[in-house]
């Protein structure tokens, strides 16, 4: 790696390779932060917190489907303000955005779960791999990993360029070139059984692969999963072998066994309303993990879980969020150039008249076809849109329903378009 690669991933610049995005909003930016494995310290959370207080006018903190926290309403000239100060916090940007391995997904539960193999371990290694070679350099599009360790794994294999599934201390189960967006499409098994010691070999492969035979002309067709369209899925599993088998040659480093997670209690799960946490609120949950010596992991459905050895109780105006169901939103059009639907109103409704009732169903509201909010593979999808109903042209949702969060390849179907006012009555329908 030379001089000039390494300084240009360790100074960040206000800039989407670095997660600064502008919104729809003149002058304002979205900076997003890998939280990696969602893995983030009680003091983290304050610092962070008191970063949004300072330079965002106390604007929530917005929690994503890749374990990310993002900051919205940054001003323009406190862009590299805020840059610096989360890399004082602990955090580096570089690959939060535009074309580049993406934050690394982790299974939230699977370090606090006895039942579960804690693949964290070897997710580190995978990032670090990638931090050493130049192939992050060459990316002309994003690259998403994802690793899980347990029978019902939470980090939506299917959905990832590249995603392992502990199946013993010594192996994986491997899925590859699957990605969502406006025309989604899972992803295929590439072995159903593959050594740890492989494992960043084979990652560091499929990322060469996508580097040198992706589409450079059309973003759109430029996923790894494209490559796999394109040459079909037996030309495609051949072409990653040999580039594996190229990998393999290269010296490796071997990996130890995978332990089983510790058997720690999950004590309840922090569920936002659209990903949107409060800043006070953000406080008042460090205080509480800090005071009590527990532990928090950012999950891939807009919550925080708090894992602890010993119980304790959650403040009250946090113990309103424990019973809400799993709703996914995107921004929408509160600040997407791109949404056509208010997600956050709509997902405020819908964790209103599901309140307590116990459902472990996934909502996914996205703003448009882009599904953002993985709307294609939650068990409920709602994708916005704007219909003339009646006469009249109001704000809609497509209701999808027959997928698994991508545990397996299924993907939603379409049922039926429903206006805005019946949105509550139609989910708890389909939740029927």
């Amino acid at each position: 790696m030379t001089d000039t690669i390494f300084e240009n991933r360790i100074n960040p610049k206000p800039t989407k390779l670095f997660g600064t995005y502008p919104q729809k909003q003149e002058g304002l930016f979205m900076q997003r932060i890998p939280i990696f494995a969602g893995n983030i310290t009680a003091d983290q959370l304050r610092q962070i917190a008191e970063i949004a207080i300072e330079l965002t006018g106390s604007t929530p903190l917005h929690l994503t489907t890749r374990q990310d926290i993002e900051f919205h309403n940054v001003a323009d000239a406190d862009a590299q303000t805020v840059l610096d100060r989360i890399e004082a916090v602990g955090f580096a940007t570089f690959g939060a955005g535009s074309d580049s391995l993406r934050n690394i997904t982790v299974c939230p539960c699977c370090k606090f779960n006895a039942d579960a193999w804690d693949v964290e371990p070897l997710a580190i290694q995978m990032k670090q791999a990638f931090g050493q070679s130049d192939v992050l350099d060459q990316m002309h599009r994003k690259f998403k990993v994802s690793f899980a360790g347990c029978a019902d794994p939470k980090s939506r294999p299917y959905a990832n360029c590249l995603a392992f599934i502990a199946t013993s201390a010594d192996t994986v189960k491997v899925v590859g070139a699957g990605s969502l967006g406006p025309k989604p499409e899972t992803g295929i098994v590439l072995f159903e059984e593959l050594s740890i010691d492989e494992v960043i070999p084979l990652g560091l492969a499929a990322a060469k692969l996508f580097a040198e035979h992706g589409d450079r002309e059309n973003r759109r067709k430029a996923r790894l999963r494209h490559v796999r369209q394109r040459l079909g899925d037996a030309a495609f599993v051949e072409l990653l072998n040999e580039y594996f088998d190229g990998e393999k040659k290269l010296p490796q480093v071997q990996q130890q066994r995978l332990s089983k997670g510790l058997a720690t209690t999950k004590i309840a799960t922090i569920q936002t309303i659209a990903g949107n946490l409060d800043v006070q609120d953000a406080l008042s949950l460090a205080k509480a993990v800090q005071d009590a010596g527990a532990h928090i992991r950012i999950n891939l459905s807009h919550g925080i879980d708090i894992y602890s050895e010993n119980s304790f109780e959650l403040p009250s105006e946090l113990q309103a969020f424990t019973d809400l169901p799993m709703i996914i939103a995107c921004p929408g059009n509160t600040t997407c150039p791109n949404g056509l639907a208010n997600c956050p109103e709509a997902a405020a409704r819908l964790s209103k008249a599901l309140k307590g009732s116990g459902t472990d169903k996934t909502i996914a509201i996205s703003g448009c076809p882009n599904g953002c909010a993985h709307s294609a593979i939650a068990d409920i999808g709602l994708t916005g849109q704007m219909k003339t109903i009646d006469g009249e042209r109001q704000q809609a949702y497509k209701i999808m329903t027959g997928a698994d969060n991508a545990k397996t390849g299924a993907l939603n179907e379409a049922k039926e378009t429903i206006k805005d006012s019946d949105l509550e009555d139609r989910v708890k329908f389909f939740l029927s």
